[in-house]
């Protein structure tokens, strides 16, 4: 059964297990469309608002508040900007809107004429305001997305359309299942392992089809992921870790979720899982590549063979994977190293913040490392038990045995009865 014929039983498979989890959700649990674009009156003592995309077409020069000044010796440099509302029902309306200049970086939109900016309309009471909430940031995201979807698919070809559908199944899952089941209660380290286990196979499968090489590259990053999870729940419990050490954890606490502290902490280890997930697959799936191929060469592949050059494999990348891991916590994390260099190390290392950032370093990595001899004895045995390409692949194939084991001298050097010559040193 080729990709083609199977594609449909994968997307049928995942559109089951979103519906399957939309029905267990709570009634009232149900997330709220926010309008877009559009303004509704709903009485004098009800507010509502929406955003639209707004064109800058002037900018007065900025003045200094000074009674702001004065009185909290905050600096804030007000402008006039004229805006044109470029959708929605105000479509064509300039507005005039104060934009204030701190010397606060973070809540600044600098604005040039000509800019594309987000606007807040909120109405009320018959009023309404209008107000620059932020950049217009989606076309060059969009375009960003557009750029890389035409060098994934022109350069991965035929793999890289299989490695896309992979790809949206995962973010499928995250967004449909993960995140509504987690808004509505469950628990989301719950959550999360069947997001892993549901999103390694439809990776695997996409990519690799229904075969032994992508059925052990799916038990390895279970396993793998069973251990990065267990060692972020003990470190969890332990150190004890909150799970509201960032900025975003707190604000969900304090606006949209009443739950437990068990439930934030819950939310961090599954942040954790789906934080290592990504490297353990791709470990997982070369230590099986490798095997497979190794049994396609060797003509009598041995169980021992093939674990050996599924563990050599994974040696050589587990430095490599372990780095990426790492270096990729350590890159989100830049300012909170650089703000540890101001503090002592023994208030440092027991930083709830800090603590966070390496326990989800560590335990992601303490996965990966199992992931590896685990891939590499699943792999052995299922491929091993083929016993050659034929039954690895389903295709007799007679014009290449490949190069039998015991043809091979010590070393795995291979040698020519019939040719002295030593080759290019």
């Amino acid at each position: 059964m080729g990709f083609v014929a199977r594609a449909p039983l994968f997307l049928c498979c995942a559109l089951v297990s979103v519906f399957i989890s939309f029905a267990f959700l709570p009634a009232e649990a149900a997330p709220q469309a926010r309008p877009t674009a559009r303004i509704v009156e709903r009485g004098s003592g009800a507010i509502d608002e929406s955003f639209v995309v707004g064109k800058v077409k002037a900018v007065s020069a900025a003045k200094v508040d000074q009674l702001l000044l004065d009185k909290t010796g905050m600096v804030s440099n007000r402008q006039v900007v004229e805006v044109e509302v470029t959708e929605g029902p105000l479509c064509g309306q300039t507005f005039t809107v104060m934009n204030e200049i701190t010397d606060n970086p973070s809540f600044n939109v600098s604005v040039v004429p000509g800019q594309e900016v987000i606007l807040s309309v909120v109405t009320g009471g018959g009023e309404r305001e209008v107000n620059i909430a932020d950049y217009h940031r989606a076309p060059i995201i969009l375009g960003l997305s557009a750029i890389f979807l035409v060098a994934f698919l022109f350069f991965g070809g035929k793999q890289g359309f299989k490695s896309l559908a992979g790809l949206i199944a995962t973010v499928a899952l995250i967004a449909f299942v993960l995140l509504p089941m987690s808004l509505s209660g469950f628990d989301p380290l719950l959550v999360a392992i069947f997001i892993c286990l549901a999103a390694a196979s439809c990776s695997m499968f996409f990519v690799a089809g229904f075969s032994r090489k992508a059925f052990a590259a799916v038990i390895g990053t279970v396993g793998g992921v069973i251990i990065a999870g267990v060692s972020a729940e003990l470190v969890i419990a332990f150190a004890p870790l909150t799970g509201l050490s960032s900025e975003e954890a707190q604000i969900l606490r304090g606006s949209l979720l009443n739950q437990k502290p068990a439930f934030f902490s819950g939310l961090l280890a599954a942040g954790m899982l789906i934080g290592a997930l990504g490297v353990i697959m791709d470990v997982a799936i070369s230590i099986s590549s490798t095997v497979t191929e190794v049994a396609r060469t060797a003509a009598n592949p041995s169980f021992k063979l093939l674990y050996n050059a599924g563990m050599n494999v994974g040696r050589d990348i587990m430095g490599t994977m372990t780095n990426t891991l790492v270096l990729a916590y350590a890159g989100g994390a830049l300012p909170l190293l650089l703000l540890a260099r101001q503090m002592p190390s023994a208030k440092l290392i027991n930083l709830d913040l800090f603590a966070t950032e390496i326990a989800s370093a560590l335990s992601g990595s303490l996965g990966l490392v199992f992931t590896i001899p685990l891939t590499a004895l699943v792999s052995a045995y299922l491929i091993g038990r083929a016993g050659n390409t034929a039954s690895i692949s389903g295709k007799k194939e007679h014009d290449d045995e490949g190069v039998r084991i015991e043809d091979m001298p010590e070393g795995g050097a291979l040698t020519s009865s019939k040719d002295n010559s030593e080759g290019i040193r």
